[in-house]
């Protein structure tokens, strides 16, 4: 409600390849709405991650981790056994430049610098042919957009020295592979991925992506691998562990791992942020004016009136302001915590907790830019260094 009304998990113990069949429970590349996520990770193969959270020692764990927010996994026990004895492993990420990281999208990044601070290599995929396909964005028109994205990630925390960034269209691996990995995928298998699409473009995106995801292992040789995705991204990931298990070259891949982590829901009370509906979500560098209005009127656990609310208390669980707090804007368990016992005993109501949280992302929102601001350039220059197609 506004504040003018107001003063795992079941899993499966492995994941086996199967037809591929569209997901009732998630849309890939779609709306991006997970309907149920027990269900998801049923389908999926999905397992529980809290387990080998726990075998990393607290120093290399992420509060994304510890609060569930990362919930799932495939394949992910190489890469944590990697992590432990301080061998070599990739990161996989990439970002459409069709417009920039906003709150909900920025969470991956966060993630994928984590894993980078614990040693693994980052390979950073600017998604220019899926922009083309998908949002009819010229290469030309993505630069821009693809400088800004960088920059957040340079902000954020991005070692250049342990990283790789490069273009779809200007990385030949990628699209040799995508050719490739067509001859060995049926129109059937892709349906039942992504639905029926209107261009064939879409599908071949969709395998490019494929090898955008082993792109590590082309270049450096077997090793394991993480790509930090969301839950709607489930069925993408299935495809791809089922192209690897095909064989299709000599040269061995191991499996790619992949974390999964829950969808923050739209400020307004929907289902998901996206871009397409600017009241959902917000970015850092809107206006600070603009970002507190969606604050203000976020959609909240709170009763119908102060009075209401103090005698049954809130209700965090289904709270927008509370899940910001909890997915990005208060990083102390025990102050989190304690914002929720407030919450529920009634004793914070959310008019002051909505002001707390403006004045979080006030704080957050002034370094992230200030940083942003001095890495800009840089970001501009990586991203002018790679080729752009005339198309």
């Amino acid at each position: 409600m506004s504040e003018e009304n107001q003063d795992a998990e079941q899993m499966t113990k492995d994941e086996t390849p199967q037809k591929q069949s569209r997901s009732p429970v998630v849309d890939a590349l779609g709306a991006g709405v997970v309907e149920s996520y027990q269900k998801l990770m049923t389908e999926f193969g999905i397992r529980d991650f809290s387990p080998l959270v726990r075998k990393l020692p607290p120093e290399k764990q992420h509060f994304l981790m510890t609060r569930g927010i990362i919930f799932g996994h495939t394949g992910m026990e190489p890469v944590i056994d990697t992590i432990i004895h301080g061998k070599k492993f990739g990161v996989m990420t990439g970002i459409k430049p069709s417009n920039s990281y906003h709150v909900g999208s920025l969470m991956t990044a966060m993630e994928v610098v984590h894993f980078q601070r614990l040693g693994g290599k980052v390979y950073f995929c600017i998604a220019d042919y899926e922009s083309y396909v998908v949002n009819n964005l010229s290469f030309t028109d993505a630069i821009d957009t693809a400088i800004d994205n960088i920059a957040d990630l340079l902000a954020l925390g991005l070692d250049l020295k342990n990283a790789y960034i490069y273009k779809q269209s200007s990385e030949n691996l990628v699209k040799h592979y995508g050719l490739i990995f067509s001859a060995h995928v049926t129109m059937n298998e892709l349906r039942g991925v992504y639905g029926e699409k209107p261009r064939l473009g879409y599908y071949n995106a969709a395998l490019i992506q494929v090898a955008d995801i082993l792109l590590p292992q082309i270049i450096e040789g077997s090793m394991p691998t993480i790509t930090p995705v969301g839950a709607d991204q489930a069925p993408h990931a299935r495809l791809t562990r089922d192209v690897v298990r095909r064989g299709v070259f000599k040269k061995k891949f191991n499996l790619p791992s992949f974390t999964y982590h829950r969808l923050i829901g739209g400020i307004d009370g929907t289902d998901k942020m996206s871009k397409r509906n600017p009241l959902s979500m917000f970015y850092l560098h809107e206006d600070m004016k603009d970002i507190s209005y969606k604050i203000r009127n976020a959609y909240t656990g709170g009763r119908d009136t102060a009075k209401e609310q103090r005698r049954l208390g809130g209700r965090p669980e289904i709270c927008r302001v509370f899940d910001l707090f909890k997915f990005m804007f208060e990083e102390d368990d025990d102050l989190l915590k304690e914002r929720e016992q407030q919450c529920r005993s009634g004793e914070l109501l959310c008019g002051p907790c909505k002001k707390q949280l403006i004045v979080k992302i006030e704080d957050y929102r002034a370094d992230h830019l200030e940083k942003k601001e001095s890495l800009f350039d840089q970001a501009k220059e990586i991203v002018l260094s790679l080729e752009t197609p005339q198309a």
